[in-house]
């Protein structure tokens, strides 16, 4: 279980934007911040709180789930800094819909959420991530280092963007359902 973070600092290009203390549903792109206007395009965000405190980025406004998310729970009382315009799962291999996890060893946990349009509640996901299929449509992967699930996707649009490239607002504490 998912505590809530002290604080979330985000960050363009290495340039402190926002400091936020609690979820925001945003749109937080426009917004005044410590040095300057931040943009939404957050390159790294860093995380203060304790081991277990988690958080959501989004890359939509209002926690929407239309398009990327990535929760990440940290696994040391240290500030971590985790680089959300990267991504997560190393491949040009193109999905629609997908669930992907991984860990930065001995600072994070991650979940990326790749636009999945169905409604899962966190045992769900859980299962998802341990390789279960029950109630689910969709085939257990390894691509690009990472395990993952690739839900029923076949008319989705296909991409590549395993990643938050536009962090439209930020939710703290337990990982959200898909």
């Amino acid at each position: 279980m998912s505590t809530k973070p002290d604080k979330v600092e985000l960050y363009e290009e290495g340039i402190l934007k926002l400091e936020l203390f609690d979820s925001d549903a945003g749109s937080l792109n426009g917004r005044k911040g410590l040095n300057g206007k931040y943009n939404g395009e957050a390159t790294s965000v860093k995380i203060f709180g304790l081991a277990g405190s988690g958080v959501t980025f989004y890359d939509d406004k209002e926690f929407r789930t239309e398009e990327n998310r990535v929760y990440i729970e940290k696994l040391t009382n240290e500030p971590i800094e985790v680089f959300i315009s990267k991504n997560f799962v190393q491949t040009d291999d193109k999905i629609g819909s997908g669930i992907f996890f991984g860990e930065e060893p001995g600072k994070y946990k991650w979940i990326l959420y790749k636009h999945p349009k169905s409604r899962l509640d966190w045992e769900a996901v859980l299962d998802v991530i341990l390789g279960g299929t029950q109630g689910l449509a969709g085939r257990l992967v390894s691509i690009g280092g990472v395990v993952g699930k690739i839900l029923n996707d076949e008319n989705e649009p296909k991409s590549n963007n395993y990643r938050v490239d536009n962090c439209s607002s930020v939710k703290f504490g337990e990982p959200p359902a898909a």
